[in-house]
């Protein structure tokens, strides 16, 4: 059952997203929800090396230019990110605003500043489901070599600045 935890990031989502120890998230991706024209949320996947949070309130993205997701961001303003961890999911909800429609390593990204509103953490219900619990995050395999892995720093760099 998700419950609000208030409106800046936990400790251990902070780290988890800062950029530093991408180790432990190369295989992990978060969802990025928007709300499309019809009204319907729509989803789409983003990686951990697209992703820091410059503090506890703020995370800037790198999205394709190009993306619905960004079309949604730019006309909404509004953005969900989902991230599933061990035992629990948090879905952080935000103001978004683009800073840019290019980067100067990645042409086709645009940088979006993402003002955090409101944090909610869902696991289950200790009483009702007894026993039940998250048991990974959401996974991906991606094989970066050292030029990707070398590009991707360099987008969280322009992200951090």
């Amino acid at each position: 059952m998700s419950r609000s935890i208030g409106d800046t990031l936990p400790h251990n989502v902070l780290e988890r997203l800062d950029g530093r120890n991408l180790d432990p998230v190369s295989d992990r991706v978060l969802v990025v929800c928007s709300i499309d024209d019809r009204g319907f949320p729509h989803p789409a996947l983003l990686s951990y090396f697209e992703t820091i949070a410059i503090d506890a309130r703020t995370i800037r993205l790198a999205m394709y230019s190009n993306s619905r997701s960004v079309q949604n961001a730019r006309r909404e303003g509004r953005l969900t990110l989902v991230l599933v961890e061990d035992h629990v999911a948090y879905y952080i909800k935000g103001h978004v605003r683009e800073l840019s429609r290019s980067m100067p390593d990645a042409p086709h990204n645009a940088t979006l500043h993402f003002e955090v509103a409101e944090v909610m953490a869902d696991e289950p219900d200790p009483e009702s489901e007894r026993g039940a619990y998250l048991t990974s995050g959401i996974t991906c395999m991606n094989p970066r070599d050292g030029a990707a892995v070398h590009l991707a720093r360099q987008i969280l760099a322009h992200l951090a600045e």
